[in-house]
């Protein structure tokens, strides 16, 4: 068993005087009250954190919730805080941090299955692996996200359309929950309970274990290709000609150009290397070598580029910046393919510390519509077009594909997403406007069957949940919150968004 160090990014310091839970379980647990804030620091506010070590501890602080002593806002299950939006925020209430439970509790170096605790990181886990020459199957852009956010949000990665979500690699796991106690899950042991946390938004239980499978790999390095796209269409085109050979798959779309060129960009393919294909690169299976490097050509101390990209998105240069991206994918064309170590390749998101302030003060959210297949071109054209109509462009758009899943809540579907990151203005007037046009592109994708991801959400109406699930999953998992969780002890501010609770 290992102790893995999982400090949290997104909780200011404590302001206030801490107070107890008084639960005899696990001893005490402390709260402090913190300003806690969704990832791209739009939303949040301030609340009552506490940092359990053990499941004796969560369930001490469920049991005080239940009967009443800890106030009628609940209690918000929080990981190490990279929702972009409100899922793990719980304004004027109480927060339950995981991060302090992050002990890897097992990992089989012949099978490649891994037992963890829920604040274990993906960081964390695939730095154990590597060394055993396994890679976690599927990992988000960024490796802080911990294993208990990764399966209630059910995260996916660029070979969605390969693997499926981060739920579809776990094998069983140990749900928390305040109205039945501790329960064993899998998909033949409470098949129900597991289809329906795993995507959950933490509305049913808290995870204490989770068991998963990695993936077998054979170098540190993958073979990456950068193919230009002319457009948005034939980005789509890409990703669905490459899909069955390629292991992953992700596009870079310029959402400021238009007409013809609009979702114009560059997508990028990697493949795993076979065994004994990479000799040199099984030197790289050591995890101080996957590392994203700290610097810019080996010069320029990363933590100094942000506030570059802060003059450029301030002072409206973002369009001539992607353009010469876009251009700079010929020449990267040209130069495929490359290696690249399964670090610099998959965590873009940590390639430049703290990229996110480029939007300070008033942060980001993030804007993800999974559109079905057959619609894609015409829906993902028409919102980004209603977005440029507006003036208010998406900074940045990630293409990706995927597949259907399993799970109650799942975005997962024959389709494409679209990730679009909007900048949000600290004027409240421009604000409005910018949750009043994500709102319009929404209808937009319901209106085609599309759906959307809570790990990313941040001004979905609540009318919006069961047209996104339908009336019978969203029957099924209302019938599971009150059973598992009947005093309604678990919330967060988009639980009671979406779920009116």
């Amino acid at each position: 068993m290992t102790d893995l160090q999982s400090a949290p990014e997104q909780v200011d310091a404590a302001v206030a005087t801490p107070q107890s839970s008084g639960g005899p379980g696990g001893g005490p647990t402390t709260f402090h009250r913190e300003m806690v804030r969704g990832w791209g620091g739009a939303v949040g506010g301030e609340a009552e954190v506490a940092r359990p070590e053990n499941a004796e501890q969560v369930a001490d602080l469920f049991d005080a919730a239940r009967t009443g002593r800890l106030g009628a806002r609940g209690l918000a299950l929080r990981g190490s805080g990279c929702s972009y939006g409100d899922a793990s925020t719980n304004v004027g209430g109480r927060v339950v941090e995981t991060t302090g439970m992050n002990r890897l509790l097992e990992f089989d170096a012949e099978r490649g299955i891994a037992r963890v605790e829920p604040g274990v990181r993906i960081r964390d886990l695939w730095r154990h692996a590597i060394q055993h020459g396994y890679w976690p199957a599927v990992v988000p852009g960024t490796m802080q996200v911990s294993m208990g956010g990764a399966a209630s949000m059910n995260i996916h990665g660029k070979n969605a359309y390969a693997v499926g979500t981060f739920g579809d690699q776990i094998r069983r796991f140990k749900l928390l929950t305040p109205g039945e106690g501790l329960l064993e899950c899998s998909r033949e042991q409470n098949a129900d309970v597991f289809h329906a946390a795993i995507s959950g938004f933490g509305m049913l239980g808290c995870f204490t274990e989770i068991e998963l499978k990695l993936k077998r790999v054979h170098s540190g390095r993958l073979r990456v290709w950068g193919i230009p796209m002319r457009d948005l269409e034939d980005g789509l085109a890409i990703l669905d000609d490459q899909r069955e050979h390629a292991d992953y798959l992700v596009g870079w779309c310029d959402l400021h150009a238009r007409g013809k060129g609009l979702g114009r960009g560059v997508m990028h393919r990697a493949d795993q290397m076979a065994p004994g294909e990479d000799p040199e690169g099984e030197e790289l299976l050591d995890p101080v070598k996957q590392d994203v490097p700290s610097t810019l050509f080996g010069v320029i101390p990363k933590g100094w580029i942000w506030p570059g990209m802060w003059c450029a998105y301030q002072f409206g240069q973002v369009p001539l910046v992607n353009g010469l991206k876009y251009r700079a994918g010929f020449k990267e064309g040209l130069a495929s393919p490359y290696l690249q170590s399964h670090g610099a390749f998959h965590f873009l998101l940590d390639y430049v510390p703290r990229w996110h302030w480029m939007v300070k003060p008033g942060g980001l959210i993030q804007f993800q519509p999974f559109v079905p297949a057959h619609c894609a071109g015409r829906v993902l054209r028409q919102i980004v077009e209603k977005a440029q109509s507006q003036g208010i462009v998406p900074y940045l758009g990630v293409l990706k594909r995927h597949r259907p899943d399993p799970f109650l809540m799942t975005h997962g579907l024959d389709g494409f997403s679209m990730a679009m990151d909007f900048g949000v203005p600290v004027r409240e007037k421009a604000r409005r406007r910018l949750w009043a046009l994500t709102r319009e592109m929404a209808d937009v994708v319901l209106e085609n069957g599309g759906r959307f991801y809570y790990a990313k959400d941040a001004t979905l109406r609540g009318s919006s949940f069961e047209s996104i699930h339908g009336s019978t999953a969203v029957t099924e998992f209302r019938a599971l919150k009150e059973r598992l969780d009947p005093g309604n002890v678990l919330q967060t501010d988009l639980a009671r968004r979406m779920l009116g609770i």
